[in-house]
């Protein structure tokens, strides 16, 4: 065959099979670019997850740290997206009744921090960090524990302390497989502190909070055991470590969010607690009293207080009214909340619609009912439609 004039030999018109082909490699590309915006977009765990793998550039807003750590456990950062979904719907429950519902709040804007209260020093954003480090340390934990995750397994600490108070009385032993919150608690550091290097405040305090989430679970281990023995005489107990209910984790978090402590950066890059101003003279000596008591106590007396600083969360900016609607700050306002009208607290229409006042407005609602037990073995519940009249903020 002749060479054409480009120096080339002509290979003359193309194949069917290739023009076959080409189109439908194209509309796979097409196709796999869709998937991976959508999952960019997306903040579902699951349309990260692809069977047994989690697609890592699939997630939003990670760091070089970060997806090269998903990379080398990529069942474990499963594990950890999911303890962000439980600790976002832990924070939205305890502050359903507040002005603030971390309604703004999602795992992907607490990964990629697109969220503007996560770059501020409020409160809330205090209880928003520690809640994700212990929903991240909790729930790798208990998947170790389970079996899930093929880099760790039941925690292989031998247990040397006081004996359990569900075991006093009995023969036990520490056995069964107790959950290995010490791994939880390192991937948990490896994987949300990795973010905080800048050293100025908002770093200093954001490490602060984490490990504070941390110290929540850790704190509230609890014990179970099981009896060995005939006829259920429990002559053993066989007793294991759990992580708490995370309702507790919340409960506690919660409690430490109304006791925040507001702190202030030396110049020397740590923080200290601010002192508030007292200007009554029977406070001023009553500080006097207790500053020269603790020149007088002993050393161990002040380690274990700085030791009691570590759980407590830290901010350092007064936190805004979250009454209106402000885009550009991540306020979504208190417009249309449903409120107690007869209640006095921070869940009544006075508190939460900010003295707007409240309209009553009504509500129709489909609930489970008439359920009956059928043999064998399913309920059957009809579908009865219940009207209600609610009151809602202005």
């Amino acid at each position: 065959m002749p060479p054409s004039r480009t120096g080339r030999a002509y290979e003359g018109p193309p194949s069917r099979i290739a023009t076959r082909i080409g189109p439908a490699v194209a509309l796979l590309l097409i196709l796999l670019e869709h998937r991976r915006a959508t999952c960019l977009m997306s903040n579902s765990v699951d349309d990260w997850v692809s069977g047994d793998a989690v697609v890592c550039n699939g997630i939003p807003g990670l760091t070089k740290e970060q997806r090269e750590l998903c990379h080398v456990n990529p069942d474990v950062t499963v594990a950890a997206l999911k303890g962000l979904q439980m600790a976002v719907s832990e924070c939205q429950y305890q502050f359903m009744w507040h002005r603030w519902n971390c309604s703004s709040l999602t795992p992907s804007s607490r990964t990629q921090q697109s969220s503007v209260l996560l770059q501020r020093g409020y409160r809330e954003t205090a209880f928003a960090y520690a809640i994700s480090a212990a929903g991240v340390a909790y729930n790798v934990a208990r998947a170790c524990s389970m079996g899930r995750l093929l880099s760790c397994g039941c925690d292989p600490s031998n247990y040397r302390g006081k004996t359990p108070a569900k075991a006093r009385g009995v023969q036990w032993k520490w056995g069964g497989c107790s959950h290995n919150l010490d791994y939880g608690i390192e991937f948990s550091r490896q994987f949300l502190d990795t973010r905080e290097k800048a050293g100025d405040i908002q770093s200093t305090v954001n490490l602060h909070n984490n490990q504070a989430g941390r110290l929540a679970v850790a704190k509230n281990m609890q014990v179970r055991c099981k009896c060995h023995g005939m006829s259920g005489s429990c002559e053993l107990k066989t007793c294991w470590k759990v992580v708490p209910d995370f309702r507790l984790v919340g409960k506690v978090l919660k409690d430490r969010f109304r006791n925040a402590v507001l702190v202030t950066q030396s110049n020397l890059g740590s923080v200290t607690p601010t002192m508030k101003n007292r200007s009554s003279r029977r406070r001023r000596l009553e500080r006097q009293r207790r500053r020269k008591s603790r020149v007088d106590e002993p050393a161990g007396g002040r380690k274990k207080k700085q030791r009691s600083l570590a759980k407590q969360l830290f901010y350092y900016q007064k936190s805004p009214n979250f009454c209106e609607r402000d885009p550009a700050a991540d306020i979504a306002g208190t417009v249309g909340r449903r409120c107690n009208k007869t209640s006095t607290g921070g869940d009544g229409c006075g508190s939460l619609c900010c003295g707007r006042g409240y309209n009553v407005v009504r509500h129709r609602r489909t609930e489970r009912c008439n359920c009956q037990f059928r043999w064998c073995c399913f309920v059957h519940c009809q579908n009865c439609t219940v009207d209600e009249w609610i009151t809602v903020c202005k």
